[in-house]
C-alpha cells in the first residue's frame, strides 16, 4: 500500500483546496466554472460532518484535512499539547497491513510516534483516502452542464440568419443585429439598402428565421442541472426522492435511502472505527461526532437499530 498520498490542504500555506493538481478531459478545463462546482458540491458534503472537538482545535483545519486527505493524525506534543495534524503513515505495516507509526512534518511541529502508545490517526475510509475525487466527478460534469446552459441561453437569442449581397450589406446586417443585441427598439438603415436586389429579390438581404421556442433546451438543461446535483447527493448520503410520482411503495422509499446511505455508512463505520482509538489513546479528549446521512443524523456510539453509546458520549 502506497501511503505517499498528497494533501490538498495545507491551511495558511496558500494552497488552494480546488487549484490542486487536478486531472482534467478534453471537455473540461480547472477553470472558474469547475472550482465553483467543486466548492459548492465540496461544501455540501462538508455540513453533513459535525465533530465533536476540544475548543482550542480548529474546526475547519479539522475537517478540511480529514475530508481531502482522507485521514488527520492526533498527537501528544511537549509544546502544544494533544492537538490534530495532517500526518502520513509510516514505519512496518502489521499484521493486518496498516501502518504502525506516523510522522509529521509541518512548519511548527516535527513529530515521529508509534501508534496506539502517543498518536492515533482518524480515517474516513477503509482505503485512505479522501474525497476530492468524488467532488471533481460531479463537478466536471456540472461544470459542463452550465456550460452548456451558458452556449444555450445566447443561442436562444439568435431568431435568424442573414445573407448579404455584398459586403457592405453584411456588414450594415450584423450592425442591426449587435443594435438590436443591445435592446434598441427601433434600428434606422439607408434607403439604398432597400432598393438594391438579391438574386431577384427586392431586398439586398435575406434572412432565414428560426422557430426559437422549439430549439429552447434551457429547461432541459435546469433538470439536467438539478439531477447531477441530485446524483451527487444520493452517492454522498443526502436523501435523494429522485424522480417525483405520485405514489411511492414503501420498497422504493427503503432502496433510494439504501442507495444515499451506502458509501455514507462506511465513513461511518471508519470514523467511529478510529475515534474509538483515539479515545482510547487519549482519553481525555473524549472525542465524539455526529454524521447526517439518509435523512437523518447518526451519532457517534449509536449501531444501527440501537442506541448505543461508548465513552460516555451522547
Amino acid at each position: 500500500m502506497n501511503f505517499n498520498i498528497p494533501s490538498y490542504y495545507e491551511g495558511f500555506n496558500g494552497y488552494n483546496l480546488y487549484d490542486g493538481a487536478r486531472g482534467t478531459s478534453g471537455l473540461v478545463q480547472n477553470d472558474i466554472t469547475t472550482r465553483y462546482c467543486m466548492r459548492s458540491l465540496y461544501q455540501r458534503l462538508y455540513a453533513g460532518y459535525i465533530p465533536e472537538i476540544p475548543q482550542p482545535w480548529n474546526m475547519r483545519y479539522f475537517k478540511n484535512v480529514t475530508f481531502s486527505l482522507g485521514f488527520i493524525g492526533i498527537i501528544d506534543t511537549p509544546k502544544y499539547g494533544q492537538i490534530p495534524q495532517i500526518a502520513m503513515p509510516s514505519g512496518e505495516l502489521g499484521l493486518y497491513l496498516q501502518p504502525t507509526k506516523m510522522l509529521v512534518s509541518q512548519p511548527l511541529v516535527q513529530f515521529e510516534g508509534v501508534r496506539g502508545e502517543n498518536c492515533e490517526f482518524i480515517n474516513l475510509t477503509p482505503d485512505w483516502t479522501g474525497v476530492m475525487d468524488i467532488v471533481e466527478f460531479w463537478a466536471k460534469r456540472l461544470s459542463i452542464a452550465f456550460t452548456s446552459l451558458d452556449v444555450a441561453l445566447i443561442n436562444s437569442r439568435v431568431a435568424f440568419i442573414g445573407v448579404g449581397k455584398n459586403k457592405s450589406a453584411s456588414e450594415t446586417l450584423k450592425a442591426i443585429y449587435e443594435k438590436i443585441s443591445a435592446g434598441q427598439p427601433i434600428v434606422v438603415v439607408d434607403k439604398e439598402l432597400k432598393d438594391e436586389s438579391l438574386d431577384g429579390d427586392n431586398d439586398p438581404i435575406w434572412t432565414y428565421s428560426a422557430d426559437v421556442k422549439q430549439n429552447y433546451i434551457v429547461t432541459d438543461l435546469l433538470n439536467d442541472i438539478k439531477t447531477i446535483v441530485e446524483m451527487f447527493d444520493k452517492e454522498i448520503g443526502i436523501a435523494a426522492l429522485g424522480e417525483k410520482k405520485e405514489r411511492m411503495i414503501t420498497d422504493e422509499v427503503g432502496q433510494l435511502t439504501a442507495d444515499s446511505c451506502a458509501r455514507s455508512e462506511t465513513w461511518f463505520d471508519c470514523l467511529t472505527a478510529s475515534y474509538d482509538d483515539v479515545n482510547a489513546v487519549f482519553p481525555d479528549l473524549n472525542l465524539s461526532f455526529t454524521l447526517k446521512y439518509g435523512g437523518e443524523v447518526h451519532r457517534y456510539g449509536e449501531k444501527l437499530g440501537e442506541e448505543v453509546v461508548n465513552n460516555g458520549n451522547s
